[in-house]
């Protein structure tokens, strides 16, 4: 396995144990997240185990399937990539037979590392900005940005250490900053996502292909670089085109729902546009 690296300077009182030998990696859980993360701690040559209470549904997982029982008292880290409302569940069981020096991490964008159970003394959380499905190809993380955090300091470098392995984007944030960019993330990645159902239903009516959409639909996220959106935000909103806003609301009759959302994101784009400084 390769080695986690440890600042020697690092002023601990007494290092704990994970500081200083090379154990396994524990990963919990049965959904999109746990089968990408395994795969990729694996392909950085670190020894890994997925442990689950029901290893049959997971035994097909290119890993080391072992039971929730069976997760051995000394492991290096133990990720649990489990639903949000689970951490304290989980992590409760855990304290029952594991050492409180074994470090606890979750893997939510949401939810504050207080949520892991307080039994265990090294707590923290490490995330993926993607949305990742289980089945798809495990792509090179490198471009995926790896967000981490931990109030002690040495599983705090021991998180930026592996982050680092993974990807060429990594970040400290602590749980107000992370669920703050979990919020941002649901605006530009679900609630866009949705947008695209949208238009999809709306060509299906009139027999269009969607296909005619995924230019622009690539162009606009291609070229967002980091600077404020409104800034190259165009259309009939952004002009104070009521005319052609009228024309959309009419052809949208028949979905009261969808023209409510038109009407309220027209608003907030048109407010938008008028509060830019000259």
């Amino acid at each position: 396995m390769r080695p986690l690296r440890f600042d020697p300077s690092l002023t601990i009182v007494r290092q704990p144990y994970y500081l200083c030998r090379m154990q396994e990696i524990i990963v919990i859980g049965a959904g999109n997240l746990a089968w990408h993360l395994v795969q990729v701690l694996q392909r950085q040559e670190y020894e890994v185990a997925l442990a689950s209470r029901n290893p049959e549904r997971v035994a097909s997982w290119p890993v080391r399937v072992i039971r929730l029982a069976d997760i051995p008292v000394n492991p290096l880290l133990v990720f649990l990539a489990v639903p949000d409302n689970a951490i304290d569940t989980v992590s409760a069981e855990l304290s029952l037979q594991l050492p409180p020096t074994v470090p606890i991490v979750h893997t939510s964008g949401a939810t504050p590392i207080s949520r892991i159970n307080e039994y265990f003394q090294a707590r923290g959380a490490l995330w993926p900005i993607r949305s990742l499905r289980q089945g798809e190809s495990v792509a090179d993380w490198n471009d995926l940005p790896l967000v981490y955090y931990s109030d002690k300091q040495a599983l705090t470098q021991v998180l930026g250490e592996l982050s680092k392995k993974l990807s060429n984007q990594v970040f400290t944030l602590n749980d107000g900053q992370r669920a703050q960019l979990h919020l941002a993330a649901v605006f530009s990645n679900n609630f866009v996502t949705w947008m695209y159902q949208i238009s999809h239903e709306l060509c299906a009516e009139q027999d269009i292909p969607f296909a005619t959409l995924l230019p622009i639909i690539k162009n606009t996220a291609l070229k967002q670089d980091g600077t404020a959106p409104e800034k190259t935000q165009t259309g009939a909103a952004a002009r104070g085109d009521t005319v052609t806003m009228d024309r959309h609301l009419s052809l949208l009759d028949k979905h009261p729902d969808y023209a409510q959302l038109y009407r309220t994101i027209s608003q907030l784009i048109e407010q938008g546009i008028k509060d830019q400084p000259e």
